[in-house]
């Protein structure tokens, strides 16, 4: 199955099962506000999800873990400290535990951001996030483009800088059309048995392998491993095994914040554990003070490409 990270609630049923979870001894649970928001750099604020923690052993529910009675604002701070801007948010009906700014406003590249939320009976949670400089994608290597061509699709972008650390970009590719028969031939062999392949008969995928397969989500990868050309733009090539279906795909490239890292990060060791035994596996870095969640922040680009099955298939 491929991790697909940044997409709810995959990630919020994680944060609430292992929020307060010691993995090296049993421990009592305190029960928790968990959070989960995702700014984007030049488009509106996002909703933000409130849930409260469960027990590991817990049975979790969407309906059952949402907090609907919640308070919540976002602050655009200066550096400073002081607040410049502030933006209520207010429950809707739409979704259990989910919260919309009741006024419009659109993610300044660059800026602070503070979240601080409020509940009956749980601890406050504020976090906050520096919004990644947002950047341009100056050439695209080709509209449409034949499945494991060597030259690759390929981004040349400005840089999102950073103080203290190269960026840190995780790409999502998402299939217009995923349908077995889009399927690339390592996939297909991958996910159906050479008889049902070669029966003639239509195939079909089990539960849950469609939107599993319909958008790859990468690790983290820094800009070190890519082309930095002598102006400094960065030449990104799309690795052929993130692509899991012929036909349009949209290939998005964002720029995390450090809170995204940390947490993708730490979440990867948590689901796949390596090398390490379970009590050397650390629990989730998250930057949710009085609480448990994720508020990051990313710039982004998409494109489409046209991904065209080989000459001679």
């Amino acid at each position: 199955m491929i991790m697909n990270a940044l997409k709810y609630p995959a990630v919020l049923a994680l944060l609430i099962l292992f929020a307060g979870c010691d993995t090296a001894s049993p421990s009592v649970h305190d029960e928790e506000l968990v959070v989960e928001s995702y700014l984007v750099a030049g488009e509106e604020l996002p909703p933000i999800w409130l849930t409260r923690s469960l027990d590991v052993d817990g049975v979790w529910t969407e309906s059952s873990a949402a907090v609907n009675d919640a308070s919540v604002v976002v602050m655009m701070v200066e550096e400073n400290g002081t607040t410049a801007e502030t933006f209520v948010y207010e429950r809707t009906f739409s979704a259990p535990g989910k919260y919309v700014p009741a006024t419009q406003h659109v993610v300044k590249s660059g800026a602070r951001y503070r979240l601080e939320a409020a509940t009956t009976g749980l601890d406050p949670v504020s976090a906050e996030t520096l919004v990644p400089e947002s950047f341009e994608v100056l050439d695209v290597s080709h509209t449409e483009i034949e499945y494991l061509d060597p030259e690759q699709f390929s981004y040349l972008v400005t840089r999102s800088s950073f103080a203290d650390r190269q960026s840190i970009f995780v790409f999502t590719i998402a299939s217009g059309n995923p349908v077995p028969e889009n399927l690339v031939a390592p996939y297909l062999d991958f996910v159906f048995d050479r008889e049902d392949i070669d029966s003639g008969e239509p195939l079909e995928f089990e539960p849950g392998d469609r939107e599993e397969l319909a958008r790859f989500t990468s690790p983290p990868i820094n800009e070190g491993n890519y082309e930095i050309l002598a102006d400094g733009t960065l030449r990104v090539r799309l690795p052929w095994f993130a692509v899991a279906f012929y036909g349009e795909n949209e290939i998005t490239m964002s720029v995390l914040d450090d809170n995204l890292y940390d947490f993708q990060r730490y979440q990867q060791v948590q689901q796949n554990g390596g090398l390490l035994s379970p009590g050397e596996i650390p629990n989730v870095l998250d930057p949710i003070e009085g609480g448990a969640g994720i508020f990051g922040s990313m710039a982004r680009v998409s494109r489409l490409v046209n991904v065209l099955p080989e000459a001679g298939n």
